[in-house]
């Protein structure tokens, strides 16, 4: 609306105003012509251009064929012509421009971590730790607010623009491996013991290629695994952290407890402490995806060592550090026969002769945050998948074929415990999870704003045409000092005022009337007389015409009285005067013979001119 209206209001404006400016040129123009003594023509040529663009270009044409004014004609048109490119260029000189602006602007969020104030025991970690592997693998399930190890609040106003820094947690794992422990015996009854005879219970011993969690009474901000891939490390920390164990099966299935064979398999003690990293992350204002900013939790570049006592430091433990545990004791068992040794299958189908898998009964079973990590570590199916005990040829190898990194270890424990928690948010605590708090971010938003703005095109076309105008102006309204103009009767070149002037000039009535043709290019070659206008029709000095010339007469005589009449002898002339002065009242000789000297003289004239006027024609 506000584009409408300015567009029709510079139009009006315009409109009137070079309406006025023409209007005014015009008058004041013809009226500096008709002053000024000059040739019929040049007068009809030049009023007749006034007339419109179209008109005055008509003239100009004119002027090729009967050159009467050209400079005049041209200035006409040419002025004619800049008030259109005035007229055009003045509607766009100022104009309403949209533009894209960016305020800044405070938008709410989801806040990612929950809360001081959120009950961790009241979540349904079952449910979480079933759902948590599947965050990034299902197709159109978004994890906008996760990345790798790190929860990040999510915007709830996505109408910012460009790149936007919220408040993140970074989960931070530090893992080392445990020094020091010695294994005793295998199965229900074995035990991990330190030198000083402090014990680790165990239930069970795992098979190579597996990382699993097994939580001891430790601090809940540590996470404890049985590790039985190789180790990335120097011979020294590994001959220092390597817990033989020894793995007892069944040489081949169906045998008793009569034919067990036995293998050693190499087990590490990795422990990892689990720690929270406030930071802030740079997301996407419209898609909340990740781009950078906040780093992840920094990872070790080498193993390095931690005596068991490192696990049992509570001094460090925080109220919102005690669901660490919870995830990897509440995971569903993933649905695969166990894996045990042949003595704990043995006390598992005691009073039987002969061996068959069993469902369960034993404690070797993954679950699914166990298998979640290890797919996190890179590690194939056949190195996730238990093996089954009943498979001797491929029990009797227990050489890893994976090699565990510790940078390795500590980003997949981050991400798994990210993705727990971040699970849980998604859930709400109708869920089973936690509700997000509301926060606030800071946003860049784009709003479409109106500004006027000046067109430089358009405004160097009017200022050029208006300069044009003034010049021309100047030229056609200017007076000659030397020859200054009289008032004239006569301002402009109609129809009526032509009528009028012919009844004034009989003279010029007579010599346009002779032209046989009423064509143009006639009529403008018969008018190539010189007239001034601003005589015709004084009061107190009359102009007398005589063929074109003219003579001031007596004072007081308004206009003479004469006829202009054709004859062929002096005989038939005073007859016709005679008749002429009967019916005008007046018989004075004087009169009579004054009239016929006229009357022979201005035959005389006539006939000369009609020659010139062949002559021109010719």
């Amino acid at each position: 609306m506000l584009t409408t209206a300015l567009s029709a209001s510079l139009q009006a404006f315009y409109t009137l105003y070079t309406a006025l400016l023409v209007y005014l040129t015009q008058r004041v123009s013809l009226s500096r012509r008709l002053s000024q003594r000059q040739m019929l023509t040049t007068i009809h040529d030049v009023t007749g251009a006034w007339g419109g663009l179209g008109a005055a270009l008509d003239g100009l044409w004119q002027q090729t064929k009967v050159v009467a004014s050209p400079f005049g004609v041209l200035s006409v048109t040419a002025y004619l012509l800049n008030i259109s490119v005035l007229h055009i260029a003045s509607s766009s000189i100022i104009q309403f421009q949209t533009f894209n602006n960016t305020i800044t602007a405070s938008a709410p969020t989801a806040i990612g971590w929950p809360n001081s104030s959120v009950n961790y025991a009241g979540f349904d970690w079952v449910t979480i730790s079933s759902l948590a592997p599947s965050v990034g693998s299902l197709s159109g399930l978004g994890n906008a607010g996760l990345a790798n190890g790190i929860i990040y609040d999510v915007l709830l106003d996505n109408t910012g623009i460009g790149n936007i820094t919220v408040n993140a947690t970074s989960i931070n794992a530090d893992c080392a491996l445990v020094t020091g422990l010695i294994c005793d015996g295998t199965g229900p009854s074995g035990q991990f013991r330190t030198q000083n005879n402090y014990i680790f219970p165990s239930t069970f011993v795992p098979w190579k290629d597996q990382v699993l969690c097994y939580n001891l009474l430790t601090a809940y901000n540590v996470l404890n695994f049985y590790v039985t891939t190789a180790i990335e490390g120097s011979a020294a920390l590994l001959d220092r952290t390597t817990i033989p164990m020894n793995w007892t099966y069944y040489a081949s299935p169906g045998e008793t407890s009569s034919s067990i064979s036995s293998a050693t398999v190499d087990m590490f003690w990795v422990t990892c402490n689990i720690s929270l990293l406030r930071t802030s992350a740079i997301v996407d204002a419209q898609s909340n995806a990740f781009l950078g900013g906040a780093s992840e939790a920094p990872v070790s570049s080498t193993w390095t060592s931690a005596s068991p006592e490192s696990m049992l430091d509570l001094t460090q433990e925080a109220a919102n550090e005690t669901w660490i545990w919870a995830p990897f004791s509440s995971a569903p068992l993933i649905d695969l026969d166990p894996i045990c040794s042949a003595i704990e299958a043995n006390e598992t189908i005691e009073g039987y002769s002969t061996y068959s898998p069993p469902l369960s009964g034993c404690d070797y079973q993954p679950n699914m945050l166990d298998v979640y990590l290890m797919q996190l570590l890179g590690m194939n199916a056949s190195q996730i998948t238990p093996l089954l005990f009943n498979d001797p040829a491929s029990l009797s190898n227990t050489t890893p074929s994976f090699t565990l990194s510790v940078d390795q270890m500590e980003m997949a424990v981050s991400r798994v415990l990210a993705a727990t928690v971040w699970t849980a948010g998604q859930l709400g605590e109708v869920g089973g999870g936690f509700d997000h708090s509301i926060g606030s971010a800071t946003i860049t938003r784009l709003v479409l704003e109106t500004r006027l703005n000046i067109n430089w095109i358009p405004l160097s076309f009017a200022l050029s045409a208006s300069i044009i105008l003034l010049v021309l102006a100047i030229r056609m309204t200017h007076a000659n000092s030397d020859n200054p103009p009289k008032a004239s009767a006569v301002n402009s070149g109609g129809v009526l005022e032509l009528i009028w002037l012919a009844g004034r000039m009989p003279a010029m009535r007579d010599t346009i009337g002779r032209v046989d043709s009423p064509n143009i290019d006639d009529l403008r070659a018969a008018g190539r007389f010189d007239v001034l206008l601003a005589d015709v029709g004084e009061e107190d000095s009359a102009v007398k015409h005589y063929g074109g010339c003219e003579s001031q007469g007596p004072q007081g005589v308004v206009r003479p009285r004469y006829t202009s009449i054709p004859v062929e002898d002096p005989t038939t002339l005073r007859q016709t005067i005679i008749h002429q002065l009967l019916d005008d009242g007046e018989l004075a000789l004087n009169t009579v013979e004054l009239n016929i000297k006229i009357a022979l003289k201005v035959q005389e004239l006539h006939r000369l001119e009609a020659l010139r006027d062949q002559a021109q024609r010719n």
